[in-house]
C-alpha cells in the first residue's frame, strides 16, 4: 500500500518533543519574522551548524520582546492544531524570562496561549532548561515556574554527556514532587549507554530522542522495565546526520516498536526540520519497514498512552 498524506492527517496524535519558539513551519514564520533564512531548510552536519548557520544570526535575534515569545508560541500551537496534534507537549525555555520582565510575567504569557486554543489542543506546557545556561538563574526561577502549576513537564537539553548533570538534581527532584513529567535530551548523537544513565541520574518518565537506545539489548530491556517512553523525531535525526536515511532511522524505531518500547514520534524544531507528524509517517511507511496500519497503530498508542495520563 503506498502511503500519502492523507493516510495519516485525520488520526489523532501527540507531539511530545516540540520547542516552542521553533515549532511551526517556515511558511508560518517568514511571513511573522519579515526575512527569509537563505538556502533553508537544508541538511546540516550536527548541532554546531545548526547553531552556528540560523540559530545564532537569525531566530534568536529575531526575538526579542515579550510579543515576540508570545507569537512563536502561538504559530506552534496554530501548526500543530493543523495536523490534528491532540495532546502537544511544548517546551518554553526558561530563557524568556528575561523577555517578560518577570516569572510572573513569563507564567502569565504561557497561560495565555494554553487558554486560546483550550478548546482545540490540550496544550500541556513544558519547561525547557538548557545546559549551558546561567545556572544561578535556572535555581532562580525553575522553582517558581514549576510551582506556579502551569508547566506539566521539564526537559534538559545541550551537550549529551553526564558531566556537569549533578547541577540539576535538585529541579528534578522538585519537579517529581510537584508530579511533573521528567524528560531529558539524550541518545540523538550520544550512545545507548548515556540514554541509561540519564534515566538513573534524573529517574525519567520519558527521553527526547534517546534512539540509539535501540543499539544496545540490555539498554531496550531496561527503558522497558522502568516503562521509560522515547520521544523520537526521525526527520530531525536525519536533517542534522545523525542518521544517513530515513531507512537507518526507521530500523531503530522498528527495533524500539517491536522491544515493546512506546515511541512518540515528534517534530523537535518543525521550523527547521520541515516535517510533521502525519509527513514523518509518510516517510517512515516508504522505508518498507513500517505499513500504513502498523504506523497508524503508533499514533494511537501514543494518544491514548497520554490521554490515560492526563496533565497534572
Amino acid at each position: 500500500m503506498v502511503s500519502s498524506i492523507s493516510d495519516f492527517v485525520k488520526c489523532p496524535k501527540t507531539d511530545t518533543h516540540n520547542h516552542m519558539n521553533l515549532g511551526m513551519r517556515y511558511a508560518s514564520y517568514a511571513p511573522w519574522a519579515g526575512f527569509y533564512i537563505p538556502d533553508f531548510p537544508r541538511r546540516m552536519n550536527g548541532l554546531d551548524e545548526f547553531h552556528a548557520a540560523v540559530i545564532i544570526p537569525y531566530t534568536r535575534p529575531r526575538c526579542k520582546t515579550m510579543k515576540d515569545v508570545q507569537d512563536l508560541f502561538t504559530l506552534t500551537v496554530q501548526d500543530a492544531i493543523a495536523d490534528n496534534v491532540k495532546v502537544l507537549e511544548g517546551s518554553a525555555d526558561i530563557s524568556f524570562v528575561h523577555h517578560c520582565g518577570s516569572v510572573e510575567n513569563y507564567v502569565n504569557l504561557v497561560q495565555r496561549v494554553k487558554d486560546k486554543f483550550k478548546d482545540k489542543i490540550d496544550f500541556r506546557p513544558e519547561l525547557g532548561m538548557g545546559k549551558t545556561f546561567d545556572i544561578e538563574k535556572i535555581y532562580k526561577w525553575a522553582p517558581e515556574l514549576l510551582e506556579s502549576g502551569v508547566f506539566n513537564s521539564i526537559d534538559l537539553y545541550g551537550p549529551e554527556v553526564e558531566d556537569g548533570l549533578d547541577k540539576f538534581v535538585d529541579i528534578y527532584k522538585l519537579a517529581a514532587k510537584l508530579g511533573i513529567k521528567k524528560k531529558a535530551h539524550v541518545g540523538e548523537f550520544s550512545d545507548a549507554h548515556s540514554v541509561q544513565r540519564f534515566v538513573e541520574i534524573f529517574e525519567l518518565d520519558e527521553v527526547q530522542h534517546g534512539r540509539n537506545a535501540a543499539d544496545d539489548p540490555s539498554v531496550v530491556q531496561f527503558l522497558r522495565g522502568h516503562n521509560v517512553a522515547l520521544n523520537i523525531c526521525p526527520e530531525s535525526n536525519v536533517m542534522l546526520g545523525a542518521e544517513p536515511s530515513y531507512k537507518a532511522e526507521a530500523e531503530k524505531i522498528r527495533t524500539l516498536v517491536d522491544a515493546g518500547i512506546l515511541v512518540n514520534l515528534s517534530t523537535d524544531d518543525l521550523l527547521f526540520f520541515n516535517k510533521n507528524n502525519s509527513e514523518q509517517c509518510v516517510d517512515l511507511a516508504k522505508t518498507g519497514l513500517f505499513t500504513v496500519d502498523e504506523l497508524k497503530a503508533m499514533l494511537q498508542k501514543s494518544y491514548e498512552a497520554h490521554v490515560a495520563a492526563p496533565a497534572a
